[in-house]
């Protein structure tokens, strides 16, 4: 199980489980949603059905002791039983492009099962909306201390969100619990006596009508679906008290005598109940509302059915789930008809004490192993984490060298010494050379007559400063380290070798052929640089690129914006390109390409601003891959290019 999914289960309200699946088949039958841990084993329950099995197997329950966590939202249990069997996700959206409520009705009318998670780019929290069937229920978890919200309001919180979410389909996998393999029933006991003293012969339909008197008025009928115990039901319970209340357990205590054939053959509507409370939806048990009073246990079926009005569940019936096969084998895959709960009861009882005994002795051994097992985990853990402590001790120790070298050479960095990012890389150029041409050029890559090592060590990246670059600190670096870690020149190390290879190994060489044929050419790498350009009327306007890669004659070949945020490219940083690399390419022939390079990802108005411009229309026959066409003969590639951990990957056009 995922510990933080444990961690936000194990804020839910508890109590003790054991009876391992007789427990179980008691919280089917109170259509119980939550989950049960039973020594590291995770079990999912919605409305009484089990709905995902987890670090274990249903047979894991058989007999087991464990925690019960009471779910304050049915959505809960259902979200994570699909998080921790996984799924796919189908697709991620802005909500400020696709609008969250947009999408969930999407998913609601097409029958969708899985969730929506809105989190990323999303500072307040988490948002979720868990479908089956198209039928959906929401939840949110808001602020450091993750305060859950659940229904109508956590909808309503996740639509004002700002963000991007994701679709992931996953499916719902319902499992039976087992039969119970009853023992065998004792003989019948002898008759139970009366306070009296005097016997009590088996009731018949009519005597087993209330105690209460004759002007009693008759109790609303029992909403569909329920079980709601008539008036009295607590006096019968007790089964103390006045000669009344004696006559009124009698039948009770008659029926836990009988044998499961006569209880079964006798009429299952009582006195109280309306013609349709046996047949209605849910009530397998005949005695279901005074076996609840009898054993003392508070009554959930009138808050089930507050729940009902006011909730909506999405339907877990097996055959509508997209996979109704449990995968637990030797399990038989149907709701075994059960005897109601006085039955099970007596047959339990009968097994008597010895069975009890071994089964608690298995349960403490079971613990016993599984503690075994933490503490060894647990001691395998202590010994990584003082491996790891060992480890920075060394780093600690290493900086603190570096610092103190720093230090050293402190005095030497003035204030006059010190340059902006801007400044210092306006002031720097790169110029491609070569240990050595004999070993291998950049254009006998293109030919396929030097390999990507043999470029590698080969091809040098000199850079050329206009100012003294000994001793110059730049945002606390020196010069030369700045520089190395710099988005510009881990871009440029990556045009010029990898990109090349990146072309020739996906054979992409004639739809990208200007591009290939430029990468050839460049000798020279302006930085913040500019180029002028002039209009037909001859005035020159003058524009700024972050990166200008030019041939021995000074031409630019190719030009290239950096966004080096966390925030998304956007459509105007595209279109400002666009502008820019249409007017530099319009009285400039070699220009072969314009790149827009993110450290984060497209927004979709990007992408469309790059469709728009490369598209050319409906009759177009253009070969070249994103291509912007200004004439018959003229015209650029725009790329777009996204860092991952100082990796770049270009990603339109797909390669």
């Amino acid at each position: 199980m995922d510990a933080r999914t444990v961690e936000q289960i194990s804020q839910w309200d508890s109590r003790p489980f054991s009876g391992g699946f007789e427990t179980l088949h008691t919280l089917a039958d109170e259509e119980f949603s939550g989950a049960v841990d039973a020594g590291g084993a995770w079990l999912f329950m919605l409305n009484g059905r089990v709905i995902g099995v987890f670090d274990g197997t249903i047979d894991s329950f058989e007999d087991a002791d464990g925690t019960l966590f009471d779910a304050p939202h049915p959505s809960l249990p259902l979200l994570f039983s699909m998080k921790e069997r996984g799924g796919k996700t189908q697709a991620k959206y802005y909500t400020n492009d696709t609008p969250l409520k947009e999408a969930s009705e999407t998913l609601a009318s097409n029958k969708f099962t899985g969730y929506i998670e809105l989190s990323e780019n999303v500072l307040s929290g988490d948002y979720y909306v868990v479908y089956h069937g198209g039928r959906s229920m929401s939840a949110a978890y808001v602020g450091q201390s993750e305060q859950l919200y659940t229904g109508d309001e956590a909808l309503s919180r996740a639509n004002d969100e700002v963000g991007i979410y994701e679709v992931v389909a996953a499916d719902v996998n319902v499992i039976d619990l087992p039969e119970i393999e009853e023992s065998e029933p004792k003989p019948d006991p002898e008759p139970v006596a009366t306070p009296e003293s005097e016997p009590v012969s088996t009731p018949t339909p009519e005597s087993t009508s209330t105690s209460e008197p004759a002007e009693t008025n008759e109790p609303e009928t029992p909403p569909e679906g329920s079980a709601q115990s008539s008036p009295g039901t607590p006096e019968r319970a007790e089964g103390t008290g006045s000669s009344t209340e004696a006559e009124a357990v009698q039948p009770s205590s008659v029926e836990m005598e009988q044998s499961p054939t006569e209880a079964d053959a006798r009429p299952a509507q009582s006195a109280h109940s309306t013609p349709n409370a046996s047949s209605s939806g849910g009530a397998g048990n005949d005695g279901g509302a005074e076996s609840a009073a009898g054993t003392g246990a508070s009554d959930p079926l009138s808050d089930e059915q507050q729940w009902r009005e006011t909730t909506t569940i999405p339907s877990l019936d097996p055959d509508k789930s997209s996979s109704a096969k449990s995968h637990d084998v030797g399990v038989k895959q149907r709701r075994p008809t059960r005897k109601p709960p006085q039955q099970r009861s007596q047959s339990r009882s009968t097994s008597g004490r010895a069975k009890e005994v071994e089964a608690e002795l298995t349960a403490r051994a079971e613990k016993i192993e599984t503690l075994q097992s933490k503490l060894a985990r647990a001691e395998s853990e202590r010994d990584e984490l003082k491996a790891e402590r060992d480890r920075l001790k060394e780093r600690v120790e290493e900086l603190q060298d570096e610092l103190e070298t720093l230090r050293e050479k402190g005095p030497g960095i003035t204030a006059e010494r010190q340059l902006t990012p801007e400044q210092a890389l306006a002031q720097t150029n790169f110029f491609v050379r070569y240990g050595s041409k004999a070993k291998g050029t950049l254009a006998d890559a293109a030919a396929g007559d030097a390999s990507r090592e043999t470029i590698e060590s080969n091809l040098q990246l000199e850079h050329h400063t206009q100012f003294d670059a000994e001793g110059i600190a730049v945002d606390g670096q020196e010069f030369e380290a700045f520089l190395h870690d710099s988005m510009e020149y881990t871009f440029v190390s990556w045009l010029v070798v990898d990109l090349l290879y990146e072309i020739i190994e996906t054979g992409h060489q004639r739809g990208l052929g200007d591009l290939f044929e430029a990468i050839q050419e460049i000798d020279r790498i302006e930085l913040h640089g500019n180029l002028v350009t002039e209009d037909e009327e001859g005035e020159e306007t003058e524009l700024t690129f972050d990166v200008i890669l030019r041939d021995r004659m000074g031409n630019p070949l190719v030009v290239a914006n950096i966004n080096d945020s966390r925030d998304p490219a956007t459509g105007e940083m595209m279109g400002s390109l666009v502008d820019a690399a249409t007017s530099v390419a319009s009285v400039n022939d070699e220009l072969s390409a314009a790149f827009q390079v993110t450290k984060s990802f497209f927004e979709p108005a990007a992408l469309e601003t790059t469709e728009d411009a490369t598209s050319g229309g409906l009759l177009t026959r253009e070969k070249r891959e994103s291509f912007v066409k200004l004439s018959r003969k003229r015209g650029y590639h725009l790329c777009l290019v996204e860092s991952r951990n100082g990796e770049f990957h270009l990603t339109v056009p797909e390669l």
